[in-house]
């Protein structure tokens, strides 16, 4: 079962939003943006197949294992239909689950997205999946960030209280080897996604050092497509009002 952190301020009868973290990631890292948009609709943020506290997931690394984890996770919640918001591999995870169940999904906001070509940056994500100590982390964490910022302590802490549970790196790295084989990721049908009748969002840093912006040049005029200046892998910290305004501009025009 996956762990999650679930938030529900809202008064409405709008659709959940569903969160899904980047490779390494955690579910506690969408706190800030999750709590702003659950003032407008129910939030689930996942930890996960072998991510966090749920590292113990059987069978943890494809990205298609974590999709069916989270479709399987909105049947026990009886949720018909929801947003989906993924960052790098969530990215690419969430549209899996657009492709597997379209109808089970109202939109899709997807962060410097995974799966959207074969490259990317194999040495850091490798560097990323072995970190144990502080120093280790923070090495390596100014890769995923354009120049100009400036990573919070907080962020630090964050990382690491995961990292910290036994067996977490090693499952980490596991996944890594998996997915990333051979220095390439896998790619996702790009023309069958983009047909979807489904509104679709993505926000891209032109200095991602992770996976390349170039990317997205094959979905102009094709989506809803926002390129950022001085913006690294991680848009959600270094854009966080435009991220915020996109999810919820799907959440309020789709009741």
């Amino acid at each position: 079962m996956l762990y999650s952190n679930v938030i529900n301020n809202s008064r409405t009868d709008n659709k959940p939003v569903l969160f899904l973290h980047g490779f390494g990631g955690v579910g506690a890292q969408w706190w800030g943006l999750q709590t702003a948009i659950s003032f407008k609709a129910p939030t689930i943020a996942y930890d996960l197949p072998g991510h966090g506290k749920s590292t113990g997931f059987p069978n943890a690394g494809p990205p298609k294992i974590a999709a069916r984890a989270v479709i399987a996770d909105m049947d026990a919640r009886a949720l018909k239909q929801v947003h989906l918001v993924g960052h790098s591999m969530g990215g690419a995870i969430a549209s899996l689950i657009a492709l597997m169940a379209p109808d089970r999904v109202a939109s899709l906001t997807l962060l410097a997205p995974g799966g959207f070509g074969p490259e990317l940056n194999h040495s850091v994500l490798m560097d990323w999946a072995a970190a144990r100590t502080q120093r280790e982390v923070e090495t390596v964490l100014p890769h995923f960030f354009g120049p100009d910022y400036v990573i919070p302590e907080k962020m630090v802490e964050y990382q690491m209280e995961p990292r910290a549970q036994p067996g977490a790196v090693d499952a980490l790295i596991s996944i890594a080897e998996d997915v990333f084989e051979g220095g390439r990721q896998g790619v996702l049908p790009i023309d069958d996604l983009v047909q979807l009748d489904l509104p679709m969002s993505v926000i891209w840093g032109q200095l991602d050092n992770i996976v390349p912006a170039m990317q997205a040049s094959q979905l102009r005029d094709r989506v809803d497509l926002h390129l950022l200046e001085n913006v690294g892998h991680s848009p959600v910290e270094e854009a966080p009002d435009l991220v915020r305004r996109t999810i919820l501009n799907h959440v309020l025009a789709i009741a």
